[in-house]
């Protein structure tokens, strides 16, 4: 069954655009995933430099904010826009939080390139969250009136996770893949630039262990792609899972081989605000290495420019001086 998902999966490429290419063929993107427990200004600037220099971040740099306060998502977004202007760098920001909160951070002249919402298989459900598909579309266009995308105008991100229907008792006796797959549904609608599964996130009450993960990433990503999204995947386990770090590196491995857009990047693969272990940012240089893989076609060739990989995509050695982190 694994072979199946793997090799019809990987026949569907999916491309969006923003301020650069993603889903190309021969190429695997990554969230640089900075994410703070007081969203301290130097822990998440320390985060992105350190995810810049193993090649990450051009998916998205996406902060999960500790609190879901509209002075607060302003802060972190201008941080990040001052960031990639003053360097030019080829990537989008987002705040992941609530779509209402982003829309009233817009509201206020923030600097919003991708609008994040977490979605789920059944309105109920979805009425949990506080959401629904007028909110979405306001958003969607709220942010496509903005224009800031110089390469494209893909303005949406959405994260689903099978069990969240189930967490939520609004799952009507549905199993867990059939309303992950709805979630697809509603999401294509609004033609988003990222998509992922959190794959693992909500604990074994729902998926027991990593062969249980294992299968339902590939079984996510695989509709997902059917359905013509571009389907990234947090490969991810929560501590009291019956899962490890070998279980991710396996699911990570597979994924690459599917044709998975994105991985997260995460600080040493452990997330110290929302408390679980994802990817981290060597794990993405280890899957372009061995699958032959490079970065979205604009942020490889920054990547070169400010002397951060070579021409074969390999690290390259850097110092103090380097114009990243000698900035203020």
């Amino acid at each position: 069954m694994h072979q199946a998902l793997i090799l019809v999966a990987s026949k569907c490429q999916v491309v969006t655009k923003f301020r650069n290419t993603l889903g190309l063929p021969g190429r695997v993107s990554v969230r640089l995933q900075p994410n703070h427990p007081t969203d301290d200004a130097k822990g998440i600037g320390a985060s992105i430099l350190d995810g810049l220099m193993y090649g990450c971040g051009d998916a998205v740099i996406g902060i999960n904010p500790a609190t879901d306060s509209v002075d607060g998502v302003k802060r972190l977004l201008s941080s990040i826009d001052e960031l990639i202007q003053r360097f030019e760098i080829p990537t989008q920001s987002c705040v992941l939080a609530h779509v209402t909160t982003q829309l009233k951070a817009m509201e206020q002249g923030a600097p919003i390139d991708i609008v994040f919402q977490s979605i789920a298989g059944t309105e109920a459900a979805n009425d949990s969250f506080g959401i629904g598909l007028a909110v979405l579309e306001e958003a969607n266009q709220a942010a496509l009136a903005l224009n800031r995308g110089p390469v494209g105008n893909h303005v949406m991100y959405f994260e689903t996770g099978q069990g969240s229907c189930l967490s939520a008792q609004a799952h009507h006796g549905i199993d867990q893949q059939t309303l992950e797959a709805r979630a697809y549904g509603v999401v294509r609608k609004f033609n988003p630039f990222l998509v992922n599964s959190v794959v693992g996130f909500i604990g074994p009450e729902y998926l027991y262990d990593g062969k249980q993960i294992t299968r339902a990433g590939l079984g996510d990503h695989f509709c997902g792609k059917l359905l013509g999204l571009p389907m990234g995947c947090d490969v991810c386990y929560t501590n009291h899972a019956e899962a490890d770090q070998d279980d991710m590196d396996n699911l990570l491995t597979l994924l690459g081989v599917a044709g998975c857009n994105f991985f997260m990047g995460v600080p040493g693969a452990d997330d110290i605000m929302l408390n679980y272990q994802s990817a981290s940012f060597h794990d993405a240089h280890y899957l372009r290495q061995v699958l032959n893989k490079k970065p979205a076609p604009e942020f490889e060739a920054w990547l070169k420019g400010m002397q951060i990989i070579d021409e074969n995509n390999l690290l390259l050695p850097v110092d103090a001086r380097h114009p990243l982190l000698i900035a203020k």
